[in-house]
């Protein structure tokens, strides 16, 4: 782990061969959005197990969010991992990142309007580039009332991960499959796997 992070203590990034391997597949640009779709659902099976692993089978009740859209192919996998006997809402988050400031923006929201009517709240993002887009899901979660969050996502920059993981050290665990080297000047993770949003759903230019 980068000397950046070793000091986080809420961040666990995977050692699983499997991770690696897909995400070695996953580099590739040519890929098919079907093909890009299965491997997201694979890499996202491997950390939701990890990430639920010790989820108590008691749990009243948990809410999962998914920031659009390049968290929806995460649902289905992570929800797969729960016991049926606990109780699971699903909610939306729609974020993105301006293109030229690299801020983030929001433009959905379905949260209840009344807060946090769960004990536990995991979110599902698959790329941590610059941080900005998390930290903002982050803010947006606490100022609703979760009281612990726990953040799954396929691949970050070491960057990114601290910065997450420091804008709310005692509430936040973040789990990650894998880190990269950084980001670029565009605000991309490298060497990456690309725009994942656009590769999972064929809209990419």
């Amino acid at each position: 782990m980068p000397s950046a992070l070793k000091s986080a203590s809420n961040v666990t990034v995977l050692d699983h061969p499997a991770i690696e391997a897909k995400l070695d597949l996953l580099r590739d640009r040519s890929l098919r959005p079907s093909v890009v779709r299965t491997l997201t659902n694979e890499l996202s099976q491997i950390i939701s197990i990890e990430a639920t692993r010790s989820l108590p089978h008691s749990t009243p009740k948990i809410a999962l969010i998914i920031v659009l859209r390049a968290g929806l192919p995460m649902c289905e996998p992570f929800l797969a991992t729960l016991s049926p006997d606990i109780d699971v809402v699903v909610y939306h988050l729609g974020l993105y990142r301006e293109k030229k400031t690299l801020e983030p923006v929001e433009y959905y929201n379905k949260l209840p309007s009344q807060g946090a009517p769960v004990d536990r709240v995991f979110v599902v993002d698959p790329l941590i580039a610059t941080g900005g887009t998390a930290t903002a899901t982050i803010d947006i979660l606490r100022q609703w009332g979760a009281k612990h969050i726990t953040f799954l996502s396929i691949l970050a920059s070491p960057q990114g991960a601290k910065a997450v993981a420091d804008s709310w050290p005692e509430g936040l665990e973040l789990i990650v499959g894998h880190l990269d080297e950084g980001v670029d000047a565009k605000g991309y993770i490298t060497p990456g796997i690309g725009d994942i949003g656009d590769r999972l759903y064929g809209t990419g230019s």
